[in-house]
């Protein structure tokens, strides 16, 4: 074998390489772009959920100082803003624990876990 074709088998088996990490890197940008896209869409859930929290808390002082506060716990989640509220934070609380499962299920196991190919050399 000539050093030529010896340099031409070089030239393949390390383009095959790179292209081989150009892939691994892709797949892996991709990951982290949809975790970055779901913890976005975790804090916009999160924010909602305060604003329907600040809502109640505002109702429920509404009612203090016009001296309309029920006597009795049951009837403040009885009124219809904050019985809605309550529910809808409800859903998002679930909505919140789906998008962190999603999270926990495109993270790797380890973030040094890369799978690795065996090397061709030449001799």
């Amino acid at each position: 074998m000539t050093i030529w074709e010896q340099t031409l088998l070089n030239l393949q088996k390390g383009y095959e390489k790179f292209v081989a990490f150009a892939a691994l890197f892709n797949e892996r940008v991709r990951a982290e772009l949809d975790i970055t896209r779901l913890r976005i869409r975790a804090d916009d859930v999160q924010g909602r959920t305060d604003r329907l929290h600040m809502l109640i808390g505002r109702r429920i002082v509404e009612m203090k100082r016009k001296g309309d506060l029920p006597k009795g716990a049951e009837q403040i989640f009885k009124e219809e803003d904050v019985a809605a509220a309550i529910k809808e934070i409800a859903d998002r609380e679930r909505e919140l624990q789906d998008v962190q499962a999603e999270i926990k299920a495109l993270m790797p196991e380890s973030p040094h876990a890369v799978r690795k190919k065996t090397e061709d050399t030449i001799v």
